[in-house]
């Protein structure tokens, strides 16, 4: 046998074991989460505790260019339950003179010169804070926030902990990309926030709807990788490695939007793909970490981490399924099989919170999602080296949300 294959078949099993590993991991959660469920186990509960302590939240909206959804969250924000609380908008090179609020707990920041950098327009409204606020909260302008939110967040944070993360949901489905962004959204729910959850482990954030205690926050060091994008993908890996558990609060909700058209759904895929190859060496510190002072929960936080994105991973199935044609018949019959399992579980996960009708005339679609994320993959050196801008278009306000969900909290 030539020694370059006696090379590379160990590789070619290595990525097998790997990568069915990863496809099959969202069916082994979900039995998982249904023994957890009929344990009485529930997946983000709001946790009991003595202590009705009040704290106060600062919350930093990073905007750049566009104030047409500063009113709408300010609006959502405004509706708070909870009352305490200061919001400081970084309006980067935006025109804000016909912006005016009486509140005292609104302050409308505009740097003198364009910063050019959601971590430098962080920076900036975090170097604002009174010394008063104790919680960081980040959103993007065009979220919109559950009334309860912030009542919701200061439970966890009498329970003890230090970092939580909000519960997404899409603002709009309307669209094509918008709704398979929602599926998409969905399924990374589930298994890196649900699931995990519901068996007490850390789970992922979204660079939206976290929030983090101030003495943790002013920890966090941001390198110049982090001024392209993907602040978020380095947040949680210094989070994973600072706090016990990063909570997930399923009662306290955020409303994103989800984009709406082929390009903007290509811009975003290049920018989480670059941000992904940029914290690799991130994510697998917080696995060595993990792995170093057997702490399983950190240890299968990094192991998720080094998790390819989805479409990538199915790629590479498909991959290997072809290639076993030349190779070993067992190897395709062994891989219809883990797809097969993968594609059930998926529609299994998302058809928990989606209609049948819209998931039928939306999963035909979701092969050009993947053609575009493959495009995407591609593109991502530009991601590595510019800071890309998903453009929104959604203007909604939170009345319009929960007048059509009315059984949410």
């Amino acid at each position: 046998m030539p020694a370059f294959v006696l090379i590379l078949w160990p590789l070619y099993i290595i990525v097998q074991v790997v990568v069915a590993g990863y496809l099959l991991q969202p069916f082994f959660l979900l039995i998982l989460y249904w023994i957890g469920k009929r344990k009485g186990l529930e997946p983000g509960l709001t946790p009991r505790v003595t202590s009705t302590r009040q704290h106060q939240f600062g919350i930093i909206i990073a905007v750049h260019g566009e104030t047409d959804f500063i009113p709408p969250i300010l609006d959502s924000l405004l509706r708070q339950t909870y009352p305490f609380f200061n919001v400081y908008v970084v309006a980067d090179a935006c025109n804000i003179d016909h912006l005016h609020y009486t509140d005292p707990r609104i302050h409308l920041l505009a740097p003198v010169f364009p910063l050019n950098s959601q971590i430098a327009s962080l920076e900036y409204g975090f170097r604002h804070f009174q010394d008063s606020d104790e919680i960081c909260v980040i959103f993007d302008p065009d979220n919109l926030v559950h009334p309860v939110f912030l009542e919701v967040l200061n439970i966890w944070y009498n329970a003890g902990y230090l970092a939580v993360q909000g519960n997404l949901k899409a603002k709009n489905q309307e669209g094509l990309y918008s709704r398979i962004d929602g599926l998409s959204m969905q399924l990374a729910n589930f298994v890196d926030r649900t699931s995990r959850s519901t068996f007490g482990l850390s789970v992922n954030i979204w660079g939206c709807g976290i929030s983090v205690h101030r003495k943790i926050y002013e920890k966090i060091v941001y390198d110049e990788k982090s001024f392209t994008g993907g602040f978020d993908k380095h947040m949680q890996a210094e989070l994973a490695l600072k706090v016990p558990r990063i909570g997930f609060a399923a009662d306290a909700i955020v409303y994103d939007e989800k984009v709406d058209d082929g390009h903007n759904f290509e811009q975003q895929r290049i920018r989480w793909i670059s941000a992904y190859f940029k914290f690799l060496g991130k994510a697998f510190q917080v696995l060595w970490t993990g792995l170093k002072t057997r702490n399983i929960n950190r240890t299968i936080f990094g192991f998720n981490l080094i998790r390819p994105p989805w479409f990538l991973l199915l790629f590479t199935g498909l991959m290997i399924f072809i290639s076993g044609f030349f190779i070993n018949q067992l190897i395709p019959e062994v891989w219809l099989l883990v797809l097969a399992i993968f594609t059930l579980s998926f529609l299994t996960i998302i058809s928990r919170n989606t209609h049948h009708s819209t998931l039928l005339k939306t999963i035909g679609f979701i092969p050009v999602a993947i053609f575009r994320q493959i495009r995407a993959l591609f593109k991502s050196g530009v991601g590595r080296k510019t800071l890309l801008k998903t453009r929104h278009s959604k203007v909604m306000y939170i009345e319009e949300i929960l007048a059509n969900s009315p059984s949410e909290p």
